[in-house]
C-alpha cells in the first residue's frame, strides 16, 4: 500500500446517534407498559415489561428461542438491572410458560 493512505474498515462509520441507550430503555418502558398483561395475576412473576424488553433485545442479538433469551438475559443480568426492574431475576422459560 503507497505511503500516506490509510485502509479504512468497512464498519468504520461516522454515524452518531441521536438518541442515548438511556432514552432508548425509558422509551422501551413507556411503550411496553401500555401492553395489556394477559397472564393470571398469581402466576405473574415476572413484570411483562421486563420479559419484552429483554426478548427484542436477545432477539436483535440473535437470539432463536426462549433457551437463547434467557442466556442472553443471564450474560447482560447488570447492565440490563440499570433499566429494568428484575424483582425475581432473569426470566427463564419455565416461569414463562405457566
Amino acid at each position: 500500500m503507497p505511503i500516506g493512505f490509510e485502509k479504512k474498515s468497512k464498519t468504520e462509520t461516522s454515524f452518531t446517534p441521536s438518541i442515548g441507550s438511556f432514552e432508548i430503555t425509558n422509551k422501551f418502558q413507556e411503550y411496553f407498559t401500555q401492553v395489556k398483561d394477559p397472564r393470571v395475576e398469581k402466576t405473574r412473576l415476572h413484570s411483562l415489561t421486563d420479559i419484552i424488553t429483554i426478548s427484542i433485545l436477545a432477539v436483535i442479538a440473535g437470539a432463536e428461542g426462549w433457551e437463547d433469551i434467557e442466556e442472553y438475559g443471564v450474560n447482560k443480568k447488570e447492565w440490563l438491572g440499570t433499566f429494568l426492574e428484575l424483582t425475581f431475576g432473569i426470566p427463564s422459560p419455565d416461569t414463562l410458560l405457566k
